[in-house]
């Protein structure tokens, strides 16, 4: 799967944790596209130095380092040194982030420098991971989860950028039609710019292109179909991709792992017909 004989990308449901997934991994010479997840990622970097694009701005995370991104933002993810780094994420899905620490928690930072909280959340991880005691599990994962967010998250709802409302329709026009072509000039039409002003535009809020965009939420999309035991064949083409083998490229780039793979580590690989 990778070409260094280091490398790993492991997915898990958490056990006895509805809307919380697990993902742990050692990356070397492997670089994640531009890609996006439903829910909060809340990680920890366990050893080496990881660089990644957030919001239009470059970071660096190393060890004892906690990585905070909220829902739906696209990223990237890279090796910053020669020798990779190995991290843990906590996937959460709003609900189950409300569930912990209450509504309308957002990260205004994206990495953050804090030991003791990364440490615990390390240690919290890996007793969930392992789930020998579910409740010892819960508690500590949940304590930890609602730890940083008490210390570097925010509960006040963020002021609406303007600029964001000219794009309103245009996601909600995007996700109702990513099983469909689309082209700039029919995106370009619904906020009333012109093809080259509405590219511009679009990258400038959302630190994409209008495609990459695009293909990040067909990715996501298939990963929320590949996760209900969707056939991978099926995924490809309700998501948008031309084949399965598009959506296994586009896959592997973002999350690390090929449709099928997820799917059988996540448990969710449907029977053979």
């Amino acid at each position: 799967m990778f070409e260094h004989p280091g490398e790993f990308v492991t997915f898990r449901p958490a056990p006895f944790l509805p809307g919380v997934e697990l993902y742990t991994a050692r990356l070397i010479e492997h670089a994640f596209s531009a890609h996006v997840h439903e829910g909060f990622s809340i990680g920890v970097i366990a050893s080496g130095v990881e660089r990644f694009k957030y919001r239009g701005s470059g970071h660096i995370a190393d060890p004892a380092t906690l990585v905070l991104l909220n829902p739906d933002e696209p990223h990237t993810g890279e090796a910053a040194t020669e020798g990779g780094w190995r991290y843990h994420m906590v996937y959460l899905q709003p609900a189950a982030m409300s569930a912990i620490a209450g509504p309308q928690v957002y990260f205004p930072q994206a990495t953050i420098k804090d030991a003791a909280l990364a440490q615990a959340l390390s240690t919290a991880f890996i007793r969930m991971w392992q789930a020998d005691e579910p409740l010892a599990a819960q508690t500590a994962l949940t304590d930890a989860i609602l730890g940083i967010a008490e210390r570097h998250g925010r509960h006040a709802r963020r002021v609406a950028d303007p600029a964001a409302l000219r794009f309103d329709r245009v996601v909600d026009y995007i996700e109702a039609h990513l099983d469909q072509a689309l082209d700039l000039e029919q995106l370009a039409r619904i906020t009333g710019l012109s093809m080259h002003h509405f590219a511009r535009a679009f990258a400038r809020h959302f630190h994409l292109s209008p495609h990459r965009y695009v293909q990040a939420r067909r990715v996501l999309r298939a990963k929320q179909l590949l996760a209900g035991a969707q056939r991978p064949l099926d995924v490809a083409l309700d998501a948008g991709f031309t084949d399965q083998s598009h959506l296994t490229r586009w896959f592997r780039q973002a999350y690390g792992v090929t449709p099928a793979e997820y799917q059988a580590q996540i448990g969710t690989r449907p029977g053979r017909r």
